[in-house]
Parts: structure tokens; C-alpha cells; sequence
């Protein structure tokens, strides 16, 4: 027998990161790529897998800890047979780089929360409640948040945290600074909204928010306040583009590798030609220095419906790939998503995101833009409609579609020239070829 220790791989580009969940306790066998612990990073909840089989001797860390590459976790005991020579991390050999896998409560990216042991809140004269953050202190914030909170000179030590575990939310930064300015009267009109007993109507049941919603849910709300939306629907007519997609899904149904294609990867298609005609759509805003950041990548985020809520997934240099390949890839992507199995370098580097909710159903929504990101588009459920072609009614397969844009970089009129020029495309993918 032999005693091996369980290190953190690499996780990408992350450090001192939270545990948010030890799954593991001493006497626990486990089997290779059992989970032992959780992280979240900036990016998504990652579970760590174990690289070895055995039983567990000790463990090293706990809930709210920080941990980086190679940071010990447990110490796990394993037959001397059944260690694999490149799984040695107790030799000079590089330790095993284990991709961990991700859970679907990420939520959206910037808002994942570090769940590290709040420092109590103290009681302190109102004159002390705005101050500057004492250097290397721990708080149960995200690196955002942090630095919203310097940037308006909160001591995070004085917030008590409304959010999961005590975590410090945003409005929570906020009503400081709001009791601060105002003497400490009455919160303002739009704080957080007073609850009554609503069993003296009649029967009442709580039910917990899932961990994506209580991650994405501070972020939803930052850019709903912040980025001053504007949405422009439009409608395109796609009897063409189904006749296609319909011909070319019967000819997959007989081939080697035959995939199911809907109507999405046309879409991906004909986006990522209107991007590359409206760079400015395709971008971020720095507010620091007042410039639009263009991408020259088509990294396409994809709305995938999960049981817990909706996840993100990137499609990567869409430009590059065909629509055979972007539907083969959101069949695998979506399946991973719902599996729990998406890696974190799956759910960062997104330039544009598309919310398809046409397979459910609906005519036309708001979708809501995904910081650091400057527009999303929403696509809605495909329906027959008469069309007047100058002699006569004629039934057309109509799409229904909105473009949410940030309108401190995005005008209404290139809005509506976006909105327009994607109508035309998905009416005649031809154009994409152009």
C-alpha cells in the first residue's frame, strides 16, 4: 500500500480559488475521477476529480479555503499495483493533469462568487461605513465585486452580505453607500423589496434557487442596471433556408455520420457574417478609457436549457466551421452541458450570444446582454404566416427575431441595420457567400 496525495490540476488561468463543497471524508473509498472537491472560480463551478483509486487517509482542506495548481488536498491510500507511473505526484515526474469537469450551476462569468468564510460584520459610526479596503483581506466577494467596492471606497469588512453563505452582493455594496449618503434614513425606492407574510392568504411552499440561478443571478441584474439596453425585433422570412435545411437533414439521416440539424447552425452562419459587416456588434465596451474593443474572432455563446437553468457554452472560431460541424458540435456541447461535463475553457472567450427559445415556443422576448459582451440575439418560435407577394396570399415560414445592444457604443440606427442586414441573410443564405 501506498500513500498518494490528491493536488489540485490546472484549472486554467486561476488562483486562490474557493472550495465551495468537500465531498470527502476519512475512510471513503473512492474510484479513479470520483469528485473529492468543489471550486468556484470566476468562470464556472468546477469539480475535481480524483486521479487515483483507494481510500482516503486525511484530509487537508475545508469549505472556504483558498487553493491553487498543485495545492494538497487529501491524502489517499492506494494498492502499490494499481499506481499508474505517470499519476506519481510524489515524485519528481509532473502530476497528473486531470481536466476537472464543470458544473452546470455555473452561472454566467463574471459574477461566479468566492466562497471563502466571511469576516464578521462590524458595528461602526456611520462616518466609518465608507473607507478603503484594508490590504489582502478575505471576504466572501467576487474579484468584481471587490473592485466595484474600491472603486467607491466601501470597506467590505462594514457589509453584511445578503447573498448564499453570507456572500456580498452588489446591492448590498450598494445600500451601504446609500445609508452612508443619507445619514442613515430609509433605503431608497429601488432597494431590496420587503416581503409580507403571505401564508395569511392561504398555503405558501419555499423552494430554493438553483446554484446557476443564485450565481447568474447578480450578474443578470448588474446588466440590466448598468447597460442601458435597447431591443430591436424584426421578422425574416426563412421558407428557403427551411426547404435547405430540410433536404440537407434527409440526406444526413443516410449517411456514416448522421446528425440532426436544426435550424440554429444557419443562424450561427448567418451571424457571424453580420458581425464581420458590423464589427461593433462584435465587442466590448472599456468604460475605463472610453474605447470599443473589436474582436476579430466569432467565439458564438450558446443558450443551453438544463435542468438547473440556463448555461453558456462557447462555440469556437464559428467562421471556420461549417454547418454540419456547428450542429454536430451543439448536439455534443448541449449533451455535455446537461451531463455536468463542460470544462471551464468551454464557457469563457464568448464575442456574441444567441438565446434560442423557438423550440419551446413564445413570438418575440428581451434577452439580456451578457457583460463583458455589447449585443445578444433572441430567436423566437418559427411560424407559418400569410405573405402578400403583390397578386396573392402566400404561406411563408416567418422567423421571429430581437438584437438586445448596449446603446452606450450601438445607435439605434446601426441596431436597426444589423437587424436588417441578418433578416436578409437568413432570407437567402446566399449572401453569406458574398
Amino acid at each position: 500500500m501506498a500513500i498518494k496525495q490528491i493536488l489540485v490540476p490546472d484549472i486554467g488561468d486561476f488562483s486562490d480559488v474557493p472550495i465551495i463543497d468537500v465531498y470527502i471524508k476519512i475512510g471513503d473509498v473512492l474510484s479513479v475521477e470520483d469528485s473529492v472537491v468543489a471550486l468556484e472560480s470566476e468562470k464556472a463551478v468546477i469539480d475535481i476529480p480524483s486521479p487515483f483509486a483507494g481510500t482516503i487517509t486525511k484530509v487537508l482542506v475545508k469549505e472556504g479555503d483558498l487553493v491553487s495548481k498543485d495545492s494538497p488536498i487529501a491524502e489517499i491510500e492506494v494498492a502499490a499495483e494499481g499506481v499508474e507511473e505517470e499519476g506519481k505526484q510524489g515524485s519528481d515526474e509532473e502530476p497528473v493533469k486531470e481536466q476537472p469537469v464543470v458544473k452546470v450551476e455555473e452561472e454566467k462569468p463574471e459574477e461566479v462568487a468566492e466562497a471563502v468564510q466571511p469576516t464578521p460584520v462590524q458595528q461602526e459610526n456611520k462616518s466609518d461605513l465608507i473607507n478603503e479596503q484594508a490590504p489582502g483581506a478575505v471576504y466572501h466577494a467576487t474579484p468584481s465585486l471587490r473592485k466595484y467596492a474600491r472603486e467607491l471606497g466601501v470597506d467590505l469588512a462594514k457589509v453584511k452580505g445578503s447573498g448564499p453563505s453570507g456572500r456580498i452582493l452588489h446591492e448590498d455594496v450598494q445600500a451601504l453607500v446609500k445609508k452612508a449618503l443619507s445619514g442613515g434614513g430609509a433605503a431608497a425606492s429601488f432597494g431590496k423589496i420587503e416581503l409580507e407574510d403571505f401564508s395569511k392568504y392561504g398555503e405558501i411552499e419555499r423552494k430554493k434557487l438553483s446554484r446557476i440561478q443564485k450565481i447568474s443571478g447578480p450578474h443578470l441584474q448588474k446588466s440590466w442596471q448598468i447597460i442601458p439596453h435597447v431591443t430591436q425585433y424584426d421578422e425574416a422570412d426563412v421558407t428557403e433556408l427551411e426547404a435547405l435545411r430540410k433536404s440537407i437533414k434527409e440526406e444526413m439521416k443516410r449517411s456514416d455520420d448522421p446528425v440532426n440539424i436544426s435550424i440554429l447552425p444557419f443562424i450561427v452562419k448567418a451571424v457571424v457574417a453580420a458581425l464581420k459587416k458590423f464589427p461593433e456588434m462584435n465587442a466590448s465596451f472599456d468604460e475605463d478609457s472610453g474605447e470599443l474593443i473589436l474582436k476579430h474572432y466569432y467565439h458564438i455563446g450558446i443558450a443551453v436549457d438544463t435542468p438547473e437553468g440556463l448555461i453558456v457554452p462557447v462555440l469556437k472560431d464559428a467562421d471556420t466551421k461549417s454547418v454540419t460541424d456547428i450542429a454536430r458540435e451543439l448536439v455534443s456541447t448541449s449533451q455535455r452541458a446537461r451531463d455536468r461535463k463542460l470544462k471551464p475553457e468551454d464557457l469563457s472567450g464568448g464575442s456574441f450570444s444567441i438565446s434560442s427559445l423557438g423550440g419551446i415556443g413564445g413570438t418575440a422576448f428581451t434577452p439580456l446582454i451578457n457583460p463583458p459582451q455589447v449585443a445578444i440575439l433572441g430567436v423566437s418560435r418559427l411560424s407559418k404566416k400569410p405573405v402578400w407577394n403583390g397578386k396573392e396570399f402566400v404561406p411563408r415560414d416567418i422567423l421571429p427575431f430581437s438584437v438586445a445592444y448596449d446603446h452606450r457604443v450601438i445607435d439605434g440606427a446601426a441596431g436597426v441595420r444589423f437587424t436588417t442586414y441578418l433578416a436578409s441573410l437568413l432570407g437567402d443564405l446566399r449572401r453569406v457567400l458574398l
